[in-house]
């Protein structure tokens, strides 16, 4: 999937507020992450709105009003996210060990 300096940069801002020891993991996943979003769109490109809306998708539901100030600091309108925000799908909380 193709990548634009554009996109690779708004990838690189978002890792920069992840701790050095687990940033490249979290780069793996975002970048993945956006390239289901392209492809879910049916595109060969991933856009700056696929980067932000896998980068969501790859942040855990209780963190993500904190992005809600990262995504306007990128000049975006948090507004185009509120679905992806408010979702916690792929994060179901794990049933507590019985302990048997």
């Amino acid at each position: 999937m193709d990548w634009e300096d554009s996109t690779e940069g708004v990838l690189a801002t978002l890792c920069g507020m992840v701790p050095e020891t687990i940033r490249d993991l979290a780069r793996s996943a975002a970048r993945d992450e956006a390239e289901s979003v392209a492809s879910e769109r049916g595109v060969a490109s991933v856009s700056v709105d696929d980067v932000v809306r896998g980068w969501i998708r790859t942040t855990p539901p209780e963190q993500r009003n904190g992005l809600v100030a990262v995504i306007e600091s990128l000049g975006l309108e948090p507004e185009l996210y509120a679905d992806e925000l408010e979702s916690g799908e792929g994060w179901e909380e794990e049933p507590e060990d019985s302990g048997m």
